[in-house]
């Protein structure tokens, strides 16, 4: 069982790097189509917390995974280094997690073993969960997201997030199908790359 202490410990280290040391090119809120903003850590926050409570799982997978899900953003997105008490298990987890982009990270985690992209797939369903995409990237993000899901359930069978990942990959299908996806605040004052 995580010692809950230090998983508290943990969140506050990844919070204040994401509020601290974010890196001129990250983000420390996400930015939703409404324009609201929250602290970054509650999408780390959402994924550690949603494969906690994942117990179709093992343990030995919730627990580091947990973890690795918490900070799996730290060194893309803040200059701040991990925690020297982590577990050489999610040290590893958070490194095959970690990409400068979305197509390294589209052909990398395809090829990794199932954990990881158990873990890429708390990711992806967060992000759709939240709608803080850019309109532009939600087909590839669907059509990886797909990719994610059939490999978890092979794996792993039909947890809750793979239905969850089902059933936002849906709804946005069908947003984009009726051309009803919702552009985020910056996307309305500046061009798409």
């Amino acid at each position: 069982m995580i010692d809950y202490k230090i998983y508290l410990d943990y969140i506050q280290s990844a919070a204040n790097a994401h509020q601290e040391n974010v890196l001129p090119t990250a983000k420390a809120l996400r930015t939703f189509p409404t324009g609201e903003k929250n602290p970054y850590i509650t999408h780390t926050l959402w994924c550690s917390m949603m494969l906690l409570l994942e117990t179709q799982l093992p343990e030995e997978i919730r627990e580091p995974g947990a973890i690795a899900l918490l900070f799996h953003d730290v060194l893309e997105d803040t200059s701040s280094p991990l925690p020297e008490s982590l577990s050489p298990k999610s040290v590893q987890l958070i490194n095959d997690m970690t990409y400068e982009n979305f197509q390294e990270e589209v052909a990398a985690v395809l090829l990794k073993e199932p954990e990881v992209q158990l873990l890429k797939l708390y990711d992806k369903v967060a992000t759709l969960y939240d709608g803080a995409l850019r309109s532009f990237r939600y087909p590839e993000w669907l059509d990886f997201t797909e990719q994610l899901i059939e490999r978890v359930q092979k794996n792993y069978g039909e947890l809750n997030i793979v239905l969850l990942g089902k059933a936002l990959v849906k709804k946005y299908r069908d947003m984009l199908a009726t051309g009803s996806i919702a552009k985020l605040p910056s996307e309305m004052t500046q061009s798409n790359p």
